[in-house]
């Protein structure tokens, strides 16, 4: 992975630990539309969707935004290989975030893997940390 995405996600991971600890989402969301449009720049942008997928594993209780400035980014990759990593990340430990997400790509009804995607989400592992709010919109699918 290029040098410079590896800083950037170090960057994104310090935001990210600073809204936990602070509980103010903007700790973490203000600096991050910044270090995204640097990601953009990189040479290989979409090396850094599986880590910053696997960050939001690991912090399921940070507001990351609707989608927020992580979700943008990320969701430049649709038809380019993100759709794949989210269902991995969705696989390994949802999140409201990522199930969120995963709705937004369920909202494209052209999209072809559609009903592969509900049948995923109908059958989350999913924890007492998913809010009732999304459990209750998977059950509707």
């Amino acid at each position: 992975m290029d040098t410079r995405i590896t800083e950037l996600l170090e960057k994104i991971k310090k935001a990210i630990d600073k809204a936990a600890t602070t509980g103010d989402k903007y700790q973490f969301i203000d600096p991050i539309f910044d270090l995204t449009d640097e990601l953009e720049q990189c040479e290989t942008p979409f090396d850094a969707v599986r880590p910053i997928l696997e960050l939001i594993e690991s912090s399921p209780n940070i507001d990351f935004g609707g989608p927020g400035p992580l979700g943008s980014f990320m969701e430049k990759f649709y038809h380019e290989g993100y759709e794949e990593e989210l269902v991995a990340s969705l696989k390994r430990k949802p999140t409201e975030y990522t199930i969120a997400l995963m709705f937004r790509i369920i909202a494209d009804k052209k999209n072809p893997n559609l009903s592969e995607y509900k049948h995923l989400l109908k059958t989350l592992d999913c924890t007492s940390e998913i809010d009732t709010f999304w459990l209750d919109e998977i059950a509707k699918l």
